[in-house]
């Protein structure tokens, strides 16, 4: 394609034009490489004990929003509390253990 049918075409087109081109020489020149990722927890701490209490604390919650009862608020943040001190203990006794575990 010479420059003058270049000058005709809209900047979309140009850039489709040179999407096009860039991609046909990438896939002539570089080889495909296939990736695979071992997924981890986000969270491993994370059990059935931290999921369970979530779920308490969830439930409370959506009672105070029905209710707006100051007595069902104060029920949401006491579990909202709890919940935040297990995670806190988890997360804490987790890394200890990996931690004691790498000095082997």
């Amino acid at each position: 394609m010479d420059l003058t049918n270049l000058s005709n075409l809209s900047p979309d087109d140009l850039v489709d034009l040179y999407d096009n081109d860039m991609t046909l020489l990438l896939d002539k020149r570089c080889l495909k490489v296939t990736l695979r990722r071992k997924r981890s927890k986000l969270t491993p701490w994370f059990d059935s004990n931290c999921r369970a209490s979530r779920t308490r604390v969830r439930a409370a919650e959506r009672h105070f929003q029905r209710t707006r009862k100051d007595a069902d608020k104060t029920v949401w943040v006491t579990r909202l509390e709890s919940v935040r001190a297990l995670y806190e203990q988890k997360n804490k006794l987790h890394w200890r253990a990996e931690i004691d575990d790498s000095k082997l």
